[in-house]
């Protein structure tokens, strides 16, 4: 429930930076430079309920389990660094006693709790890709489409992301230009809605991977608005057809 209610305040901002309507004399176009990254983190909730319905009990055990383990960590670095400090230690109390509480819950072995490294970190969405495959078998339906999602979308978010030179001139080559340069708002024009349109094919492919697993009963719904962007959006009728249109049949 948090990982997509995180996805929908994302996108709820990247409405409002992108927004043409109401005019807002505090809305500026360049503010479009930002959504490559919050398109990552809708990118990222879409890999990981993926990969958590795949097997639910199993992989929602291990995230949180791995998430305890980095809290251990960050625990254990502020010991190190502020334990001797008489007026942090009310707040590394807190701290301690929110780690016990995690243990309590998960029922952490001593051995977890003694060795946190013997816990398998979280994968990043390259990992998951090839999570548990054995080179000789099939692939599943699942795990081709995260290939196409890590190779077509993550690599390209996280260069722009991480501002590596082609991720820099993706993102930001516009702002070479002077702020009244026609050519400049032409330019982030063009990007704002190439990307606000990969904003929205990312929440609808999540939103079809849960109704997919959950049916909550608005998969006409859903298969109505792929069918309103397929025409215009390039990339959300690739997922569709790579993936949703299979995926949302309704059967027979």
């Amino acid at each position: 429930m948090l990982t997509l209610r995180v996805a929908d305040v994302t996108y709820r901002s990247i409405r409002w930076l992108c927004a043409d309507r109401p005019p807002d004399p505090n809305r500026r176009v360049e503010y479009c430079l930002s959504v490559p990254s919050l398109n990552r983190t809708i990118l990222d909730n879409l890999f990981t309920v993926i990969f958590v319905l795949e097997d639910i009990p199993i992989r929602c055990v291990w995230y949180h389990k791995a998430a305890w383990r980095e809290e251990r960590i960050e625990l254990d670095r502020y010991r190190k660094e502020y334990g001797h400090l008489p007026e942090w230690q009310e707040w590394l109390g807190r701290l301690k006693e929110h780690s016990e509480l995690g243990i309590a819950m998960l029922g952490l072995s001593e051995q977890e709790v003694e060795q946190s490294s013997v816990i398998n970190r979280w994968p990043n969405p390259g990992l998951m890709v090839n999570y548990g495959l054995k080179p000789d078998a099939p692939v599943p339906s699942s795990r081709n489409f995260m290939r196409y999602l890590n190779d077509w979308f993550y690599a390209d978010l996280s260069q722009q992301a991480h501002l590596g030179g082609t991720g820099l001139m993706k993102r930001a080559s516009a702002l070479i230009l002077e702020r009244n340069d026609i050519e400049r708002e032409k330019t982030l024009t063009k990007n704002k809605y190439s990307w606000l349109g990969q904003s929205f094919a990312l929440m609808l492919a999540l939103a079809s991977e849960m109704e997919a697993s959950f049916h909550f009963g608005l998969k006409e719904r859903i298969n109505y608005l792929w069918g309103l962007v397929d025409s215009v959006i390039v990339v959300a009728k690739e997922m569709h057809d790579k993936r949703y249109r299979e995926l949302m049949r309704f059967s027979q």
